[in-house]
C-alpha cells in the first residue's frame, strides 16, 4: 500500500510510481542521448586520414594527468606499501564507522551495547596487533 496524498481517491496511491518510472525513463533518455551525441558530433571525412592517424598513435599511450604530461610511463607501478597502507586505511575506516551509531544508541539499549563495543574495539585493537606483527606499516 502506498502513502494516500488525498484521502478518498485511489489514484494517488500510484502516484509514487510517477517518479520511479520518470526517472528510470530519464536514465535510459539519458544513456540514449550519450551514446547518439558522439556519432553527430565526430567529423564524418578527415581531409588526411593517414597524418590524424600517426599524431593520434603517436599521443594515444601518453598518459595525461590534470593538464600536464606525466613524466612516468603509463604503466608505473607503485611500491606495494601504499597499497598496504590503503588496505588498512579502508579497513580500519569501515569499522570506526560502525562507533557513530553505537554512540547515538548507548541511552536506548544500556550497558549491553557498551560491552558489545568493547568486544568490537578489541578485536580492532587485535586486528591492529596483527598488523604490526606482520610488519604491514613498516616501510622497508
Amino acid at each position: 500500500m502506498g502513502v494516500c496524498i488525498m484521502e478518498g481517491s485511489l489514484i494517488n496511491y500510484n502516484f509514487g510510481y510517477f517518479f520511479i518510472f520518470f526517472i528510470t525513463g530519464f536514465a535510459i533518455f539519458f544513456s540514449i542521448f550519450n551514446l547518439i551525441i558522439p556519432l553527430i558530433l565526430a567529423p564524418k571525412d578527415w581531409e588526411d586520414r593517414n597524418q590524424k592517424t600517426k599524431i593520434l598513435k603517436k599521443w594515444r599511450y601518453k598518459p595525461y594527468e590534470s593538464g600536464e604530461l606525466s613524466p612516468l610511463p603509463a604503466r608505473f607501478q607503485y611500491n606495494i606499501h601504499y597499497y598496504m597502507y590503503a588496505i588498512l586505511f579502508v579497513i580500519f575506516d569501515i569499522e570506526v564507522l560502525f562507533f557513530i551509531p553505537w554512540v547515538l544508541s548507548i541511552r536506548e539499549f544500556g550497558i549491553a551495547v557498551i560491552i558489545e563495543m568493547f568486544v568490537f574495539i578489541v578485536v580492532l585493537l587485535v586486528g591492529l596487533y596483527y598488523a604490526i606483527a606482520k610488519n604491514a606499516l613498516i616501510w622497508k
